[in-house]
């Protein structure tokens, strides 16, 4: 019975908040409700659940590092691409700000892509999987998943690398379609 031990491959709550976020961004596909930060969230999760447990498939093949990169680069987009699929069936505009101007947003961009650069360095210079050990990092495997299956390492460092990205991807995005407007 090692597979009712706990803990578990995967943890509760990733697979909790893929079912939840699941849930919420069908609904809001399906009725064309507006985007809340409920919805944004969700929007977000969805991917990163479901691309981390099929991640996991490929941990024993590949490296860490390899994994979590294509996994990075799968769910940023896969967010961008729902939220940008919510706010067109809604009718919303994509961006509704227009405090920022042209000539901000590069700097903005600039920044995060360093800020992804030092993290991308730190995650993969730094042994992140063996590095916990003491008992407070048993309640994260018993909240995230097993570290020995590295499920939990997966998932957070996907989480945080994804929001990155995510994040660089849209400002890109604004920065095209402010440079369209203006031609």
């Amino acid at each position: 019975m090692s597979s009712f031990s706990l803990p578990w491959i995967a943890g509760p709550v990733p697979i909790l908040a893929t079912i939840w976020s699941a849930y919420i961004t069908t609904e809001a596909l399906v009725n064309r409700r507006e985007m809340t930060g409920e919805r944004f969230v969700a929007a977000f999760l969805f991917p990163l659940g479901f691309i981390a447990l099929i991640s996991l498939m490929f941990l024993g093949v590949y490296d860490l590092p390899v994994v979590v990169t294509i996994g990075q680069f799968a769910t940023a987009p896969c967010f961008v691409g729902i939220y940008v699929l919510e706010k067109h069936r809604h009718g919303d505009p994509f961006f509704q700000t227009a405090e920022t101007t042209i000539r901000d947003l590069p700097w903005t961009l600039y920044f995060m892509v360093i800020v992804y650069i030092i993290y991308f360095i730190l995650v993969f210079t730094f042994p992140i999987s063996e590095a916990c050990t003491i008992s407070k990092c048993y309640a994260l495997e018993l909240l995230l998943g097993r570290k020995e299956y590295g499920f939990s390492v997966l998932y957070s460092l996907s989480f945080v690398g994804s929001a990155m990205l995510a994040l660089i991807i849209l400002i890109l995005f604004k920065i095209t379609t402010r440079i369209k407007s203006h031609h």
